[in-house]
């Protein structure tokens, strides 16, 4: 039974900084917006508040994307934990080598596992997506 990479998720990048708005900036532009507003036709309040409870609801997802992030980065080092001892098959260039996971070193969040053949000969650097069977 092949397992899906342990890790973060591929295609998902985080909102980059310069496109985003924080709340200073925001208080800023509404600010702004308040006093240069026309006085004889000012904007109606609900737009106001429309406005605030749209960048409340933004910083909102904000915050759930970073937790969900993090919490996705520790389920990734939880199952790499699990995997140590246990023997795997990975599939090599040439055929499969089966051999038991030895250690794990963790590369800008990323797991990956060195195993140990039946011949003690060392595979290191392997990516958790590469094992494709797991046995006790």
């Amino acid at each position: 039974m092949p397992i899906d990479a342990i890790g973060q998720v591929a295609g998902t990048e985080t909102i980059n900084e310069q496109s985003s708005v924080n709340l200073d900036e925001f208080m800023r532009i509404f600010i702004t917006q308040l006093n240069y507003q026309d006085p004889l036709d000012p904007v109606d309040n609900r737009e106001f508040i429309t406005q605030l409870a749209e960048f409340s609801n933004l910083e909102l997802s904000r915050a759930t994307q970073t937790d969900i992030a993090d919490l996705l980065e520790v389920n990734a080092v939880s199952q790499s934990l699990g995997l140590l001892g246990k023997t795997v098959e990975v599939s090599g260039s040439d055929s499969a080598v089966v051999g038991s996971v030895s250690s794990i070193r963790f590369v800008q969040g990323s797991p990956l596992l060195s195993i140990v053949t039946s011949s003690n000969e060392i595979i290191p650097n392997l990516s958790p997506s590469e094992i494709r069977v797991i046995t006790e």
